[in-house]
C-alpha cells in the first residue's frame, strides 16, 4: 500500500518514519547488517552482521529461525549459500572463512585461513565444488569447497571488494579498490579481461543470468553495464544515488536491478533503459546490502542499525505503473523532498516536541554517521570545524594551553575569575565544566554545563553536558545532550564528524567501549570520500586505551596483541601516518576535552608493546619489538626513553638467561639457542650469553660456531680487563679486581670445553 502523496513528500528525507512503499522490518541483529543471501526456496534468508553473528530468517513469518551462527571474532562482512542450500560460507574482519552446516549450524571444516586481511566477498561456483573469496589483502582465493584446499590465488593491485562466478562457472569476475574489474578463466586462472570500470573503487559486481553482461556499482555513485566478452560499456550509467553504492542485486528475469547506498536509499533500475523505477525506498540510515528473492516477489535490505527490511516488488512496480498524472505529481513532490534533504537542518526547528521525539530515537546515531546534514547556527563563535577546531574553540587561549599542558588548577582559577567577573558568560561555564570533567569532578562539571545552557544554549554547553553526564554514568541523557549539539552545527559534514567523534569518545569513557569503537569505525567507512585521518587517530587511541586496560588487568598477551594491531593499522593507513598525524595541531582539541597525550602516544605504544610481550613471557617477541622500535625512532626519541630502554634490556637479558636454562633442562636446545641469540642481538656486550650459546653449539656439534662464541667471550672480557686495569692504576687498594676478571674469563672458556 502506498502512503498519501503529502506523506511521501513530507517523509522523503533521511529521518522519514514511513517510506512511500510499505515495508516490513525484522529485528534481531545488534548492529549493522553487512551481507545477505536468499535460499532457493525464497522463504529463508541468511544475514551477516558487525555483531559477529549470522542469522537465518523466515521472511513469511517475519521471524528468526533458531539461534545465531557464532564463531567469528570480528565483523562478518560476507556470506554465501551453496547451490544445494546445505552449506553457508561466511568471512570477515577476523580474516577467516567458516563453512557451516545449515541444519545443525556446526562448522563443516576448520576455518579456512589464507587471507592476511578482511574477507569482503564470497561466492560458490554453480556446481558448489569451489568457493571464491575476495580480501583486503588484494587477493582472490579459490578454494575446494569440500576439503578447504587452496586451488588458486589471484591478485589485484588493491583490496578486492567483490567476487562472483559466471552462471556457467567458467569465469570469475572480481572488483577492486583499484577501480578495475577483472574476469578470470576458472580453469587456468588466465586473466580474460581487465578494465578500468569506474572513477572510484568497484564495490559490487553481478552477472546477468544469461552470462552476457556484467553490472557493477562503485563509490563514484554510478551503476554501469558491460559486455562480458569484450568489456564494452552498454548504454549510459544509472545515476541518481547521492553517496556511495554498497550493494547490487539483479532480478532472476534480468529485467531490473536493485542498488543499496550510503544515501539511505534502495533504488530499482530498468536493465533496458537504465532509468530508475519508481521512487527511492527510504531507510532511516545507510544500507549495507540488498538482495532479490528467486521468485522476484521480495526485495530485502539490511541497514546500519541492524534492521532487516522487506519490500514487496509487486507493490513497487504497481506504484511505478500508476497513472501518468499521479506519477508526475509524485516525482515533483519527491524532488522537493530530496531538495529538503540537502538543505534542511539535521534536526528541524519546526516543532520542539518533534525534535525531542527524534532525539530519543537511539537509531539516529548511525543516521548521524552516514549522512550530510545542515542546521541553524545559533552562535557563530561556538562552531567547531575539524580543520580549525582548536583555533575556533570558544575558550580562553590561556585556558586552552593550560589544559594541553595539564595545568588544570591554573585553568580552573582563570575560568572562576571570568565567571566572578561576568556571571552571564556561557562559554566560561562550559569551559570550566570541561576542566572539572578532566579532574573527574563530575557533579561540578554537570552544574557548570547546566548553568552554561541556562544562560544561553550553545555547542560547547551541550558538549560539556554530554561529557559530564557520561562521567556520571547517565549515558542515555548524555546522548540526548550530544544530539542537541547538532542543532548548533553548520551543514559542513566535517563539523558533524567531529561532534560524532567527541560523542563516541565520551561513550567509550563511560564504559561502552565496543559500541564507541563501532561508531568510530562506521564513521570512517562513511567518510572515506572526506578526510578520514581524524577517525583513524581516534580509533587508534581508543584501541590503545583498550590495550592499556588489558595490560593493567594482567592480560599481557592480549595487550601485546592489541598494541601490535594498532601499529599494523598505522602501517596500512593511507596518506599521513599515525606518527605524523598525532602531532597535528587540529587534534589538540582531544587533549583539551579529554586529556589525551597525543604527542607521546607513538612512543608510548611501542614501549608498552615491548613491556606487554615481556610480561607475557614472550621474550623473543619483546626483543624483536624493541629492535624494530629502535630502528624507526629518531635520536631525540631514543634519548627520551634511555632510562626505560636500559631497564628493559636488562630485564630481557635476565629473562633470556633464565628461560634459556629452562629450555636446556627441558632438552629443548633449539629454543635455548634462540633465546641466547635473541639476547645477544639485544646486547652483544653481555659475555655470559655467549658462554651459554657456545655450550649449546657444542651440544649440537657445531664446533666452529662454539669457538666463535668463545672468542667473543675472550674479547669482551679482555676489553673489560683493560678498562678496569687502567682505572686501577695508582690504586693499590683494588688489586683483586684485575685478578678476578681473567679468572672468570678462563673459567668461562674452560666451561666451553675448548
Amino acid at each position: 500500500m502506498s502512503v498519501e502523496l503529502s506523506d511521501a513528500a513530507r517523509n522523503a528525507n533521511f529521518i522519514a518514519k514511513e517510506p512511500s512503499t510499505q515495508s516490513r522490518i525484522m529485528l534481531g541483529h545488534k548492529s549493522s547488517v553487512l551481507a545477505a543471501a536468499f535460499f532457493k526456496d525464497g522463504r529463508r534468508v541468511i544475514t551477516s552482521s558487525s555483531d559477529k553473528t549470522l542469522r537465518i530468517w523466515d521472511v513469511q513469518k517475519e521471524a528468526l529461525v533458531g539461534a545465531p551462527f557464532e564463531g567469528h571474532k570480528g565483523w562478518v562482512r560476507a556470506v554465501a549459500i551453496s547451490p544445494d542450500d546445505r552449506r553457508i560460507a561466511s568471512g570477515g574482519e577476523d580474516k577467516t572463512i567458516i563453512l557451516w552446516n545449515v541444519d545443525n549450524k556446526q562448522k563443516t571444516l576448520d576455518p579456512l585461513v589464507k587471507h592476511a586481511r578482511d574477507v569482503n566477498s564470497l561466492c560458490f561456483s554453480p556446481d558448489g565444488k569451489r568457493l571464491a573469496s575476495g580480501s583486503s589483502d588484494c587477493t582472490v582465493v579459490v578454494w575446494d569447497a569440500e576439503t578447504g584446499a587452496v586451488l588458486a590465488t589471484l591478485r589485484h593491485n588493491s583490496m578486492v571488494l567483490t567476487v562472483v562466478f559466471s552462471p556457467d562457472g567458467l569465469k570469475l569476475a572480481s572488483g577492486s579498490k583499484d577501480n578495475t574489474i577483472r574476469v578470470w578463466c576458472t580453469n587456468d586462472t588466465e586473466v580474460l579481461l581487465e578494465f578500468n570500470a569506474h572513477q572510484d573503487r568497484v564495490r559490487s559486481v553481478v552477472w546477468s543470468h544469461d552470462g552476457q553482461q556484467l553490472v557493477s556499482t562503485s563509490y563514484d555513485q554510478t551503476v554501469k553495464f558491460w559486455n562480458s566478452s569484450n568489456a564494452d560499456q552498454i548504454g549510459q550509467p544509472c545515476a541518481g544515488h547521492t553517496a556511495w553504492i554498497y550493494s547490487l542485486a539483479i532480478s532472476f528475469d534480468n529485467s531490473f536491478i536493485a542498488t543499496a547506498s550510503c544515501d539511505n536509499t534502495v533504488r530499482l533500475w530498468s536493465t533496458k533503459t537504465h532509468q530508475q523505477i519508481g521512487q527511492a525506498l527510504g531507510h532511516t540510515t545507510w544500507i549495507g546490502c540488498v538482495i532479490i528473492s528467486p521468485n522476484g516477489e521480495l526485495l530485502m535490505s539490511g541497514d546500519g542499525d541492524g534492521k532487516v527490511w522487506l519490500w514487496s516488488i509487486k507493490d513497487i512496480l504497481e506504484e511505478y505503473n500508476a497513472e501518468d498524472r499521479l506519477k508526475e505529481e509524485q516525482q515533483r513532490l519527491l524532488t522537493d523532498a530530496a531538495g529538503n534533504v540537502l538543505s534542511t537542518p539535521f534536526i528541524t526547528d519546526i516543532d520542539q516536541n518533534d525534535i525531542q521525539a527524534q532525539l530519543r530515537n537511539e537509531n539516529s546515531d548511525n543516521c548521524d554517521i552516514k549522512s550530510h546534514y545542515s542546521s541553524e547556527t545559533h552562535a557563530a563563535s561556538s562552531i567547531l570545524s575539524l580543520s580549525s577546531s582548536f583555533d575556533s574553540l570558544p575558550m580562553n587561549p590561556t585556558v586552552c594551553n593550560a589544559c594541553i599542558t595539564g595545568d588544570l588548577h591554573t585553568a580552573e582559577e582563570i575560568l572562576t575569575q571570568e565567571i566572578d567577573t561576568d556571571g552571564d558568560n556561557c562559554n566560561s561555564y562550559a569551559s570550566r565544566s570541561i576542566v572539572m570533567a578532566r579532574n573527574s569532578d563530575w557533579d561540578q562539571a554537570l552544574r557548570d554545563a547546566v548553568n552554561s545552557i541556562d544562560i544561553r544554549p550553545s555547542l560547547m554547553g551541550c558538549i560539556s553536558k554530554g561529557i559530564a553526564l557520561c562521567g556520571k554514568g547517565q549515558v542515555w541523557n548524555a546522548m540526548e545532550a550530544f544530539d542537541l549539539a547538532f542543532t548548533f552545527a553548520t551543514h559542513d559534514s566535517i563539523t558533524i564528524n567531529l561532534l560524532l567523534l567527541i560523542k563516541a569518545i565520551a561513550l567509550f569513557n563511560a564504559g561502552h567501549r565496543e559500541e564507541a569503537i563501532r561508531r568510530v569505525q562506521d564513521l570512517a567507512i562513511a567518510c572515506q570520500h572526506l578526510d578520514t585521518l581524524s577517525c583513524n587517530v581516534v580509533n587508534s587511541y581508543l584501541h590503545v586505551q583498550l590495550a592499556t586496560i588489558a595490560f593493567e588487568n594482567g592480560r599481557y598477551l592480549e595487550a601485546a596483541e592489541q598494541f601490535t594491531e594498532v601499529l599494523i593499522t598505522n602501517m596500512n593507513m593511507a596518506g599521513s601516518s599515525l606518527r605524523t598525524a598525532l602531532c597535528e595541531p587540529r587534534f589538540k582539541i582531544f587533549t583539551v576535552l579529554f586529556g589525551w597525550g597525543l604527542d607521546s602516544l607513538w612512543q608510548a605504544v611501542h614501549q608498552r608493546q615491548c613491556d606487554a610481550f615481556l610480561r607475557a613471557d614472550q621474550v623473543i617477541e619483546a626483543i624483536e619489538a624493541y629492535q624494530y622500535m629502535m630502528h624507526i625512532f629518531d635520536e631525540a626519541e631514543k634519548t627520551s626513553c634511555l632510562g626505560w630502554s636500559t631497564t628493559f634490556k636488562q630485564d630481557c637479558i635476565a629473562r633470556c638467561v633464565a628461560k634459556g636454562k629452562e629450555a636446556v633442562a627441558a632438552n629443548d636446545q633449539a629454543r635455548a639457542f634462540k633465546l641466547y641469540s635473541a639476547g645477544i642481538g639485544l646486547d652483544p656486550s653481555y659475555d655470559l650469553l655467549f658462554v651459554h650459546r657456545s655450550n649449546e653449539n657444542l651440544r649440537r656439534n657445531l664446533y666452529t660456531e662454539a669457538l666463535s662464541d668463545a672468542e667473543q667471550v675472550r674479547v669482551i672480557s679482555m676489553i673489560f680487563i683493560i678498562g678496569l686495569t687502567l682505572s686501577c692504576i695508582g690504586d693499590q687498594t683494588q688489586p683483586f679486581v684485575s685478578y678476578w676478571v681473567p679468572t672468570k674469563a678462563r673459567s668461562a672458556l674452560r666451561g666451553t670445553s675448548l
